[in-house]
């Protein structure tokens, strides 16, 4: 992280031609750039250079469409199906609060292993249906 020094937010500005502007390193950049930003835990906001509306989500969102269009799926569409209908639910803000520390522990627990792609992906695999049985049985609960 050598080029996010004390963990402050790097603000890139998206301008109308679509172009992407590293304020801190005074430089264009490309989604690519981006996606590393994410893998290198580097915090960033992306903010419309006109208006200065926040299109962080927006970015990242366009990011993971790109990605699931290509081999990588890394949602199925029941996942993808049930966060739509999460997201309508009256309880949003809490599922996401969860799911986040959710992923965040997931995320927590692979860390050691990332060097080993193999036991990664069973690592990952174990985690995703222990997480989605317990999303289930909370959600279950919850409805009751």
């Amino acid at each position: 992280m050598t080029d996010n020094p004390n963990n402050q937010i790097k603000l890139i500005k998206k301008y109308k031609n679509r172009r992407l502007y590293d304020l801190e390193r005074s430089q264009y950049v490309t989604v690519e750039d981006l996606q590393g930003y994410v893998l290198q835990d580097i915090d960033f906001r992306v903010v419309d250079a006109t208006t200065g509306k926040d299109l962080t989500n927006t970015t990242l969102l366009q990011m993971f469409v790109e990605l699931e269009s290509n081999t990588a799926h890394a949602l199925s569409p029941n996942v993808l199906r049930q966060l739509i209908k999460l997201s309508k639910h009256p309880m949003s803000e809490q599922y996401k609060v969860i799911l986040e520390q959710m992923l965040g522990k997931i995320q927590d627990h692979l860390h050691p292993y990332l060097h080993n792609v193999h036991t990664t992906t069973e690592l990952w695999v174990k985690q995703s249906e222990q997480f989605m049985k317990s999303w289930q049985d909370w959600l279950s609960k919850r409805d009751d």
